[in-house]
Formats: C-alpha cells, structure tokens, sequence
C-alpha cells in the first residue's frame, strides 16, 4: 500500500523532471575549449598594492561603469538612471557628494570619453550621445540602423580627428531589459559583437570590424593606427588596425590572460593598462568546455545554481609594443571587483570604475626604478 502512495509523488516529479529537461533552454552556447588559466606567478602574483587605492563611494550598483576625468581633475560618470554625475577629485572628505550634470536618457551609462574639451561621447545600451558640459545640451549621435539596431554599447574612445570608435558588446539579447544578457552572452561566448566608428564630417556610424567575442574596453594605440579592443570573455585584447599599412588587419594583441579584461587606457609610458573584472572562473571554463550542461544549468532557479568564490578585480600593465605582461596590481581584501572602466588622469592617476561596486577608485602606481648594473 505504501508503495501506491509514493509511486503518486514520484511519477510527478518524474515527469516534471521530463518536461524540465525538454524545455528549451534561453541560451544556445557553444563549445569552447579555452586554455588552462595562466598561474598567477612573476608579473601576475597577487599584491596588496591596490590596498593604497582611494576609493570613493558614488551610489549603488550600475553606478560609475564608466568615467571620465577632465585635465582640471573633475571626474565624471554614469549612473543606472541616465544621470552624468561630476566628482571633484582628490577630496576624500565625506561631506563632498557627487553632483547632478545632466540627464542623458532613461537608460544606464556605459561609456564616457572626451570628444572635446567641453564635450563627452556617452553611451548607454542601444545610443551614442554627445554631452556639451557648457551648455548642457544632449545630442543623438547614433542610434544604429533599422537592418542593424545597437545592441550594448559599453565603451569608447576618441581619435585625434574626433572619430568616435565605440564598442557593441552584443546585439543577441534586448540589453535594455531585466534579463541578464551579458550573463547569456557569457555562457553562450558566441562572436555577436562589434566595433563602430562614427565620423564628425558624416554623422554617420558605420563597422569597423564585426563577429567579436564580447568586444569590451577600447583604447586608441599611440600612433593612431590601431585599436585595442578587450574580448572579456575570451581573455584576449585584439589589435584592429584603422590607418597605415596594415589598415583592415586583425590580430591578437594578447591572450589567456589571468583574468576577464574589460576597460582599456594608456599611461603614456608605453603600457597598456586593463581594468580586470575578476580572475578567471573555473566554472565558466567548464560551461565552456560543455555546453550541453550549460543549457540544462541555465534553467535552474539562480538560487540553485553553483556559485563562484568572491570576485577579485585587479589592473594589469602591458607592454604596448609586445603585449607582454609587465605588473599587476591586486587587492587582497577583495573589496574592488568587477572593473568595469579605466582612465589616466592628471599627474598619471588612473582612475576606475565598477560594474556593480558603485564606487569609483584613485590609485597611483609604483614608478619603475632602473638599478644600476654592476660592470
């Protein structure tokens, strides 16, 4: 008798079990089977430099992915609200709060860069616009075009000729909505990005290279000709050339990097400095490497899903001209994470953001010290 009144409860969890499985699942990832994670030895050993990092809380999560810093040292960001806020820099004293500048659009702020003195490209998921900070105004620069609307604009960056290069991370998900479409493209890790430029004598924008991988961080390489452009989920950071010889090329910058690259700037100095979200997963790798799992995973309620140990964000230097690793700066208590965005500011301060820190951080790095060689 007992075994006719569990059979009742089992057969009904066995077919809700059936009919889970054969629900289609959200995503579609397909398999990747990425290099071993580099150990974190040498160049990349964990430190506790970014312990002397000033860091200044500026809202809650969304709150200052990207920034901007002025010459006059004023930093400006973004927040989930549409809002540019202005910092003055430097002031640690709790009694100095970020103020309003303008409001850009119901839609959270990705990216900020200096098209001029006085203006800032902005984007948020599905429009690039220009701020002009004396005036006020807000102009639409671009919104895509209907056979190819935005996706998620997260990054920019400004050539010397006002050229407006901006990075769509992913046109596969509506990244306006609640769902989690960078999560989606995490695990997918499928290449449906792509690079724009908008041209100052055109308006128009137009792509510079499609079919990246979760194309992130930009900068604009020293001479001008080239583009660095972070793939956060494929741990790479691609060279794009625009100008010269090689103009239309493509090539792999550097690679398997330590962690999940994100926004790029230079110092100035011959390094490429990266904002480095959090250091690799294990569990990412193996959704990667079994895409059939990920698909059931997916489906799982997020409380029941495996989780990773807390994220570490930390800054890696490169060698522009090699794109070798030189140093690495570490944040042992854990307490900066998910980098989002990096920029130099005055007296070679680099200043960043965070994803979902809501805090904006200052940190000066070490200078390099030449010893002298014994004859």
């Amino acid at each position: 008798m007992i075994f006719r009144y569990l059979a009742i409860p089992f057969g009904i969890l066995v077919t809700f079990l059936i009919l889970w499985l054969m629900w289609p699942s959200p995503i579609d990832p397909v398999r990747w089977d990425e290099a071993p994670t580099p150990p974190l030895t040498a160049a990349t050993e964990p430190n506790d430099a970014l312990r002397a990092a000033d860091i200044y809380p500026v809202g809650g999560a969304g709150v200052a992915r990207g920034i901007a810093v002025s010459p006059d040292g004023m930093v400006y960001f973004g927040t989930p609200f549409g809002d540019i806020m202005r910092l003055r820099a430097g002031i640690a004293d709790d009694s100095v709060r970020p103020e309003r500048v303008a409001h850009i659009a119901d839609a959270s702020i990705y990216g900020l860069g200096w098209i001029d003195e006085s203006t800032l490209a902005v984007t948020t998921p599905d429009r690039l616009y220009a701020l002009n900070l004396t005036s006020r105004t807000v102009e639409t620069l671009s919104a895509g075009s209907t056979a190819a609307p935005f996706g998620n604009l997260t990054h920019v960056a400004v050539a010397d000729d006002g050229t407006v290069y901006f990075t769509d991370s992913s046109a596969r998900w509506d990244h306006t909505s609640p769902r989690p479409g960078y999560f989606y493209d995490m695990l997918e890790n499928r290449p449906n990005g792509t690079v724009y430029a908008w041209n100052p004598r055109t308006g128009e924008a137009a792509p510079v290279r499609d079919r990246l991988y979760y194309p992130n961080g930009i900068a604009i390489a020293s001479d001008g000709q080239s583009l660095l452009v972070s793939e956060s989920f494929r741990y790479t950071i691609r060279r794009i050339w625009i100008a010269g010889p090689r103009s239309g090329e493509v090539e792999i910058f550097a690679k398997n990097l330590p962690g999940i690259p994100t926004g790029i700037t230079l110092d100035g100095k011959g390094h490429v400095v990266v904002a480095m979200a959090t250091r690799r997963s294990r569990l990412l790798t193996n959704a990667h490497r079994h895409p059939g799992l990920t698909r059931i995973l997916i489906k799982l309620p997020q409380w029941l899903r495996p989780n990773e140990a807390r994220p570490q964000g930390f800054i890696l230097r490169l060698d522009e001209t090699n794109g070798q690793i030189r140093d690495t700066f570490h944040d042992p208590d854990s307490a900066i994470n998910y980098l989002s965005s990096i920029t130099l500011g005055p007296g070679g301060v680099l200043w960043f953001g965070s994803a979902f820190g809501g805090v904006v951080g200052r940190f000066t790095p070490p200078e390099y010290t030449q010893q002298p060689v014994d004859p």
